[in-house]
């Protein structure tokens, strides 16, 4: 197995990672928005709720494809997907200490080794062409 095939491989697995972290914030969210009455902050919780287990059902059909395909548009659609969801999540929950740094941070650290392996995955050495290069 190339090592750039490693790489990717144990970066969607981070991703999957985070996205089983992301499917338990959404729970929460909507555990959240059941408990308030029939209001607009309840619509508020559950949509965000949706947002969090469509974000992570896209990084799980994605890190899939990834992994059992080596698709290459996966590496671009996992970054922004959870790109968006993460920092705003920052910006937004952990910045003003609205949640402690741990276990907030779980989700962005997922992130960033999925991040950090499937670029090593994406810029590692490859295999050199059949065909010399001009000089």
């Amino acid at each position: 197995m190339r090592t750039t095939r490693l790489f990717t491989i144990v970066g969607s697995l981070f991703y999957l990672l985070w996205a089983a972290l992301h499917v338990q914030a959404g729970d929460a969210v909507a555990k959240l928005g059941r408990a308030q009455h029939h209001s607009m902050v309840q619509a508020r919780l559950y949509q965000d709720a949706w947002m969090l287990y469509f974000a992570a059902g896209s990084i799980v059909l994605v890190s899939i494809a990834a992994i059992l395909r080596d698709w290459q548009p996966a590496y671009w659609i996992n970054l922004a997907v959870a790109f968006v969801t993460d920092v705003s999540f920052i910006i937004f929950v952990l910045g003003p200490h609205y949640m402690p740094l741990w276990p907030g941070l779980q989700g962005p650290l997922a992130w960033a080794g999925g991040l950090v392996f499937t670029t090593a995955g994406l810029i590692g050495p490859r295999r050199r062409s059949p065909i010399p290069a001009e000089r």
